[in-house]
C-alpha cells in the first residue's frame, strides 16, 4: 500500500471548465478523453488518441502532469484530485484490536477490496444502497470527484492494511447546496468495535471541511439498528417515505435522518 495514497497534483476543476483552460487543442482533447472515461490505462490512452506519434502522448501527458490536470498511477490516467477537499488520514486505537484503525481516503489500490465489502454488506437486506453504490465504483468509476456532475468520495477503515468499512460521500452541484449524502457500512465480522462511530465522525469532518451545513442519511426502516445507532449519536428523524423500496415483493419504508453540521 502506498506511504501517501492520494496523488498530488492541482486542485480538481469541472471537466468543462478544466477543459476550457487548456489552450491547446490536442492536450485539451487528451484531457476531455480521460475526463469522460474515468482511469485510462496509457497505453490505450496513446493507441486512442495518438497510434503513430507516441512521443506526442507522452509529451503531451507529461506537460498536463505538470499543470495539475491529470495524474498517472499504475499505469492508469486520470483527473487530479483535489487532495484540500479530502480529509487526512488519521489512525484510532480500539480495545478489540492489536493494531490501530486506519481511515483514509480510498486509492486505486482499494478498488477491489472496497467493491467486495461493500457486494458483502449489500447482501444483506438491511443495507440495500451499499450494492447500488458499488456498482459504478466495479466498472471503474472514480473514487474521488468534484465537479459539474456533483462531489463525491470514498474513505475505508482498514486494520493490518485490509479494509473492512467505508462511509461514501455524495452531494449535488448545484451553487445553493449546502448538504451531502452519506452511505457507509462495516462488515460483519468487524462490528461492534467502533469502527462505524469513528467512520461516522470522519465522515462529519469531512463535511465540515468542505463547508456543508448537514448530513442526511437514507435507511430502511427494517434496519432498526442503523436507525439507533445514528440517533444515539445525535441524528434526527426527518421523513419517512412509505413503500420506498421493494425487495422481494415486500415494501420497506425509507427513514431519511440528518445531522447538522457544527461551524
Amino acid at each position: 500500500m502506498s506511504e501517501n495514497p492520494i496523488p498530488t497534483g492541482g486542485a480538481l476543476r469541472s471537466s468543462k471548465a478544466a477543459a476550457n483552460e487548456i489552450p491547446n487543442e490536442q492536450r485539451r482533447h487528451l484531457y476531455e478523453y480521460v475526463a469522460e472515461r474515468g482511469p485510462v490505462r496509457h497505453r490505450r490512452l496513446r493507441e486512442a488518441l495518438f497510434p503513430n506519434d507516441r512521443r506526442a502522448a507522452r509529451h503531451h501527458l507529461a506537460l498536463l502532469e505538470r499543470s495539475g490536470f491529470l495524474v498517472e498511477e499504475d499505469d492508469r490516467v486520470r483527473v487530479a484530485v483535489d487532495i484540500d477537499r479530502l480529509t487526512e488520514a488519521k489512525t484510532v486505537d480500539l480495545p478489540r484490536f492489536d493494531s490501530p484503525v486506519e481511515l483514509r481516503p480510498a486509492n486505486e489500490s482499494d478498488r477491489t477490496a472496497l467493491v467486495d465489502v461493500m457486494r458483502s454488506v449489500g447482501g444483506e437486506r438491511i443495507h440495500v444502497d451499499a450494492v447500488a453504490t458499488a456498482a459504478p465504483l466495479a466498472h471503474g468509476g472514480r473514487l474521488h470527484r468534484r465537479g459539474a456532475e456533483g462531489e463525491r468520495g470514498f474513505y475505508v477503515a482498514t486494520v493490518d492494511k485490509t479494509v473492512c468499512g467505508w462511509v461514501h460521500a455524495e452531494a449535488p452541484s448545484r451553487p445553493e447546496s449546502h448538504h451531502a449524502t452519506i452511505t457507509g457500512g462495516v462488515v460483519e465480522e468487524r462490528r461492534e468495535a467502533g469502527i462505524g462511530t469513528n467512520l461516522l465522525e470522519y465522515a462529519q469532518t469531512w463535511a465540515e471541511r468542505c463547508g456543508y451545513e448537514k448530513l442526511y442519511q437514507h435507511l430502511p426502516s427494517t434496519n432498526r439498528v442503523g436507525v439507533d445507532f445514528l440517533t444515539n449519536r445525535g441524528w434526527t428523524v426527518e421523513a419517512t417515505r412509505s413503500d420506498h423500496y421493494l425487495a422481494k415483493d415486500s415494501y420497506t419504508d425509507e427513514v431519511i435522518l440528518s445531522c447538522a453540521i457544527d461551524d
